[in-house]
């Protein structure tokens, strides 16, 4: 058979024509074809999973080619003649076949994200040529009573249609992958409509190139096929197998999308948090290394295993590197836990850096090891500021105090008169000196102490003494005192027998602090009284004296470090600024609070303390329970609680810890978000659903407190504090004196506020910590305070009836702590007359709680 035809069309030729419909259809199909041929390379080209990529290959392959097969069948059919037509199955099959291979090819190509200019067109021209042997294969098939010659020169302008067209296709394949999820989805629906012109355009030009003559057996009658049900069959056939394609395609790219959103947002996470984390799968290979590490490191590897970090740097201990067998990752691999291990990371840059790990194995619900992790906390600042702070504490004991009692000892020899007489000028000098060497001496006892207690190294040795007896040594050591001021020392009756457990050295400071303070700021010829009042289990130690109040405006601040009523530089009243800062803190962790009321030329300073009875002790408001996994951890913890009079059981896991809640009461549970048997959230959810721990004081202490805090979410009031590994235990003491005892009672809070959404916030925030009355207007709010005794104000400023801080000078005669929280600022001028201001919205709950409970604590 002749296929080309090379002389002049035959003049029995016989005339063609198309089904429009038809022909839309097909070129329909081809848009939706080359639509999920760019998808596919889209999937391709961002697939790592190299089996991944093999299947989304042949499910692309199998759907492109099919579109286009379906396509060029679709034209076929839209093609009219007058007579019968009939397709071979063998050429249709094969025509089929040969169309997936070119689409396998053409993706193959494309899989890749390195290519070369020489290899898209080498692979353009095979795809190219792929199609059209797939075209006149099909047409190879049609069976019929007439016979197909080509016209040479459109025959090879079809060839070169369908190789530009494949051309095109492979470059816009490869920009419609690019650029912004939006650009691309309209960049390959444009591509695509241009596919669709070009992959029809070879078609009908092939079509074109075809000549139709009869065999000499035909007849003068023909029958002609209607080709329209056979088309809309394939072509519904085709759509299906398409939107299948696509559809699967979508929804993998959903869960792609969503799984690289979330690996963005924890990588970003990661990133912006100040430790360094360390993370590798269950082969040891790095699967994070966050940017705090990234700072001190150069050329760092795309991928790396732990052997890999010592490249960049090495940890040392005791001025020994670290071996790779007791590298904390490797550890934290075979199973380990890491808890609190201090190393000097050295970056090979030079710089060094003091860090804490911890570390532990990543292991999933199902009790598959997934990797492990490790956080490199960095300590060098806190390392260099205890440093000075310890030598500033060493020169000030040693350096300043030696020679200054030294001094003073002389002063006082000479002043006594002991080695001379000394002239009356002389004298007077030198009793100044003398006297402002005590003062100095004072003021470093005072800072050595608050130092002390701020690290939680103030030692309490707790003793069951009558308080009586050490009220009357303290009188008796400040008689002399007492006298130099003109000031007498009265102790009222005591009542007998009024045991407390304490340390009677600690309570000797505070009762001498308390009476000389009364002293110095008596008038003259006035006295002191000390009073003894017992009520329930608490006793109550009253100090008296007669002479100036104490401003209104000041007694907000009494309990601060440094606060003095008198600041001036000729102030006549000698003293630290510290000394009642001191005993608070000392009354705190005895287990009392210290309160006071000064009006009418009188002051009174009164501490309480829980009275011993053989069923009732105030260590057992003073019990912990630590639930800690690491045993060395839980130990070490235990006896620093322990050595600040704290009885405390220790639970190894969730189970222990929640028998021993269940057969004890607990001032607060101390508590690891990572246990062996349980995670810490779920936990303390399951504590708070339980009527008899629901209300339990709960302080998280673990190396994941942030990430545990933001897992909690709204929950997280529901814990007192959430404290990072390594422990400040001075901030732990601090978290604990803020827990109330179970049989204290309430707070009362007065909240003056015209807005009901507020005012029902407010109540229901504080509802397991206060008694919250709330008022819209400042006349009620007057009535209120002449009803009830409150413990604090909180305060609006824009109220019905007028403006908040006409109540103020109503509050101060009450002496109740006030916290102005409104939508606008306090003047500066009221300010030094409220406790604290906030703008409404400048906290989040938590923050507004923890600011409510702190001023309730120092007022206590």
């Amino acid at each position: 058979m002749n296929w080309f035809l090379t002389g002049p069309i035959p003049a029995n030729a016989l005339s063609t024509h198309y089904s429009l419909g038809l022909v839309a259809i097909s070129y329909v199909i081809a848009v939706l074809a080359s639509y999920v041929a760019l998808d596919f390379v889209g999937r391709l080209r961002s697939e790592e999973n190299v089996s991944l990529k093999k299947y989304w290959l042949i499910g692309g392959a199998f759907s492109m080619g099919a579109g286009i097969w379906s396509m060029h069948f679709i034209g076929m059919l839209a093609f009219n003649m007058p007579v019968p037509m009939g397709y071979s199955l063998f050429w249709t099959l094969a025509s089929l076949i040969v169309a997936i291979l070119a689409s396998a090819f053409a993706l193959f190509i494309l899989k890749n994200k390195n290519y070369s200019v020489p290899q898209l067109a080498f692979g353009g021209v095979i795809i190219g040529l792929g199609i059209a042997t797939m075209h006149y294969m099909g047409m190879a098939g049609m069976s019929c009573i007439v016979n197909i010659q080509y016209i040479p020169e459109i025959f090879i302008l079809s060839i070169l249609i369908a190789i530009i067209a494949s051309e095109a296709a492979l470059v816009l394949a490869l920009k419609s992958n690019e650029g912004s999820l939006h650009r691309q989805m309209n960049y390959k629906f444009i591509s695509a409509l241009i596919m669709g012109i070009a992959i029809c355009g070879m078609h009908y030009t092939g079509m074109a190139a075809a000549v139709f003559t009869p065999f000499d057996c035909v007849t003068s009658s023909y029958e002609t096929i209607q080709p329209d049900l056979m088309a809309f069959f394939i072509a519904g056939i085709t759509t299906l197998i398409i939107t299948l394609a696509l559809t699967v395609s979508t929804y993998y790219r959903q869960m792609v999308n969503t799984a690289r959103n979330e690996k963005e947002y924890l990588n970003t996470m990661l990133d912006n948090l100040e430790d360094g984390i360390i993370a590798c799968n269950s082969k040891g290979e790095i699967t994070i290394f966050n940017k705090p590490l990234q700072k001190n490191i150069y050329n760092l590897k795309p991928r790396m295993f732990i052997t890999d970090l010592q490249d960049y740097f090495t940890l040392m201990r005791d001025d020994n590197v670290i071996s790779y067998e007791e590298f904390p990752l490797k550890k934290a691999l075979a199973g380990k836990i890491i808890h609190s291990l201090e190393y000097v990371i050295q970056y090979k840059n030079g710089i060094s850096r003091n860090v804490v790990i911890d570390g532990q194995s990543i292991i999933t619900s199902l009790g598959r090891k997934l990797g492990a992790v490790i956080v490199l906390h960095d300590v060098t600042e806190l390392k260099r500021n205890e440093k000075l702070k310890n030598e500033f504490v060493s020169i000030v004991s040693h350096e300043l105090r030696t020679p200054l009692t030294s001094i003073r000892g002389a002063l006082g020899l000479l002043v006594g008169g002991a080695i001379a007489p000394i002239p009356e000028k002389a004298l007077n000098l030198l009793e100044i000196a003398n006297s402002n060497c005590s003062r100095l001496l004072l003021l470093i006892n005072d800072i050595l102490d608050i130092e002390k207690i701020e690290a939680g190294k103030m030692n309490f040795q707790f003793k069951m003494v009558d308080i009586n007896t050490l009220i009357e040594e303290a009188i008796k050591t400040n008689v002399p005192y007492a006298e130099k001021f003109n000031v007498k020392l009265k102790l009222n009756a005591n009542i007998p027998e009024l045991k407390v457990s304490v340390d009677p050295d600690r309570l000797l400071q505070v009762l001498a602090n308390l009476l000389s303070n009364a002293i110095k700021f008596s008038t003259k010829g006035k006295e002191v009284s000390i009073n003894i009042k017992k009520e329930k289990n608490v006793v109550r130690v009253e100090v008296t004296n007669q002479g100036e109040t104490i401003p209104a405006e000041f007694q907000s601040q009494i309990f601060q470090k440094f606060s003095q009523v008198d600041t001036t530089t000729t102030r006549t009243k000698g003293g630290t600024g510290l000394g009642l800062s001191i005993i608070k803190a000392i009354i705190n962790k005895l287990g009392g609070n210290i309160k006071f009321i000064s009006e009418n030329g009188e002051t009174t300073f009164y501490f309480e303390l829980p009275v011993f009875s053989p069923h009732f002790t105030p260590l057992e408001h003073r019990r912990l329970l630590i639930c800690e996994d690491d045993p060395d951890q839980a130990k070490y913890l235990g006896v620093l609680l322990e050595s600040a009079g704290f009885v405390v059981h220790t639970a190894r896991n969730a189970a222990d810890a929640k028998e021993l809640l269940l057969q004890n009461n607990y001032q607060a549970l101390l508590l690891d978000l990572i246990l062996p048997d349980q995670d810490g959230i779920s936990l303390i959810r399951e504590l708070r659903s339980n009527p008899k721990t629901s209300n339990l004081p709960i302080i998280v202490i673990s190396v994941l407190a942030k990430t545990g805090k933001s897992l909690l979410n709204g929950d997280a009031v529901s814990v007192v504090d959430w404290l990072e590994k390594p422990l400040d235990f001075n901030k732990l003491l601090a978290v604990i004196g803020k827990i109330r005892r179970s049989n204290e009672k309430k707070p009362n809070i007065l909240h003056i506020e015209d807005d009901t959404d507020t005012q029902q916030i407010l109540a229901m925030l504080l509802a397991d910590n206060a008694n919250i009355v709330s008022e819209k207007t400042l006349q009620a709010s007057i009535k209120q305070l002449k009803k009830e005794k409150f413990d604090l104000v909180i305060l609006d400023l824009a109220l019905p009836d007028g403006n908040g801080v006409e109540i103020i000078p109503i509050l101060s005669k009450y002496k109740i702590p006030i916290l102005v929280y409104s939508a606008s600022e306090l003047n500066q001028e009221y300010a030094k007359y409220v406790t604290k201001a906030l703008v409404k919205g400048s906290l989040n709950n938590e923050g507004l709680l923890k600011t409510i409970m702190e001023i309730l604590e120092v007022y206590a």
